[in-house]
C-alpha cells in the first residue's frame, strides 16, 4: 500500500511540475498594441495553448477556428523538429484578417503575412483563397528566441520556406528547382548569400524556393548542429564549418539538383502569387 501511495504520489508531482512549466505571454509592446488595438478593425480574441488568436467577428478565420488550431498544432510540432527543441514556452499573438487590403489597414503592407521578431507576433491573411503559412511565419519567430539572430537571409527566409515545405508539387523545394535550373534562372549562390533582398526584388519565388533547396540540402546532409553554427557564426565561417567552400556547395548543390524529375504537369503560372 505504501509503495502504491509512494508511485501515486511521484505520478502526481510530475504532472505538477509538468502543468506548472505554463506559458507565459509577456505584456504586449506598443508595437503590438498599435495593431491588435488598432481601431480600424474591431477583434475578438481566443487564447488556443501557446497562442492568442485576434480576429474580427464573423470573419473567414473566425469561422474556421478548429482549423486554425490544427494547423497551429502541426506547425509548432514541424517547427520543434526542425529547431531540435522540445519545448518553447512563449506566448504568441496571431493577428487574422480576411485580405490583403484589410492587413493594410492594420499593418500598412498589403501582403500576405509576416513576423515580427522580439514581439511575438505573427499576422497573416485567411480567407478561401490564401492559405496561412503558419510554419513560415512561426519558424521566424521561434528560431530567432532560440537559435538567435541569423545575418543571413538565405538562412532565415530559406529555413522558413523549408519548414513550410509546400508548393503545389510534390518535394517542392528540389523539384520546382530543378524547373529553374532547366530554365537557367537560378540565382548565383553568391548573390543570395551577400544580397538577397535585391535577387528577391527580381524573382521573390526564385529566392525562397531556391534558398529552401539550399537549405534543406545542408540540413538533411550535414544536420542541423552544423546549421546552428551556420545560422549564428555565418557564411565567412562556411569552410571551418562544412569543410569545403560555398564554390564547392553551389556545384554539388546545382549537381545534384539536376538529378530531380520535374513533375510532369508543371505549370510555371501556379507560382505567380508565390506557394498559395
Amino acid at each position: 500500500m505504501r509503495k502504491l501511495v509512494l508511485i501515486i504520489w511521484f505520478v502526481s508531482a510530475a504532472l505538477q511540475v509538468s502543468f506548472s512549466q505554463r506559458v507565459v505571454f509577456k505584456q504586449p509592446s506598443s508595437y503590438v498594441l498599435g495593431f491588435i488595438g488598432n481601431d480600424a478593425i474591431s477583434l475578438s480574441s481566443i487564447n488556443y495553448k501557446s497562442f492568442r488568436i485576434y480576429f474580427k467577428d464573423s470573419s473567414y478565420a473566425a469561422n474556421h477556428l478548429t482549423q486554425i488550431e490544427d494547423e497551429l498544432d502541426i506547425a509548432y510540432r514541424k517547427i520543434g523538429e526542425v529547431l531540435n527543441i522540445t519545448a518553447y514556452n512563449k506566448g504568441i499573438y496571431l493577428l487574422a484578417v480576411d485580405s490583403k487590403e484589410e492587413m493594410q489597414k492594420v499593418m500598412g503592407y498589403k501582403i500576405k503575412g509576416g513576423a515580427a521578431k522580439g514581439h511575438d507576433l505573427v499576422f497573416f491573411v485567411y480567407n478561401q483563397t490564401i492559405r496561412p503559412q503558419f510554419k513560415h511565419e512561426l519558424f521566424h519567430l521561434i528560431s530567432y528566441e532560440m537559435w538567435g539572430l541569423t545575418n543571413y537571409r538565405l538562412l532565415d527566409e530559406g529555413g522558413a520556406t523549408y519548414t513550410d515545405n509546400y508548393c503545389f508539387y510534390d518535394n517542392p523545394m528540389y523539384s520546382i528547382n530543378a524547373y529553374y535550373l532547366q530554365q537557367n534562372k537560378l540565382f548565383p549562390l553568391d548573390s543570395l548569400v551577400h544580397n538577397f533582398d535585391q535577387q528577391a526584388k527580381k524573382n521573390d519565388v526564385i529566392a525562397y524556393l531556391q534558398s529552401a533547396g539550399i537549405f534543406k540540402y545542408l540540413y538533411e546532409k550535414y544536420g542541423v548542429e552544423k546549421m546552428k553554427l551556420l545560422w549564428t557564426d555565418g557564411f565567412e565561417n562556411f569552410h571551418s564549418i562544412y569543410g569545403f567552400s560555398v564554390g564547392q556547395l553551389e556545384t554539388d548543390w546545382v549537381n545534384f539538383i539536376k538529378t530531380i524529375p520535374i513533375p510532369i504537369d508543371f505549370d510555371i503560372t501556379k507560382l505567380n502569387e508565390g506557394c498559395g
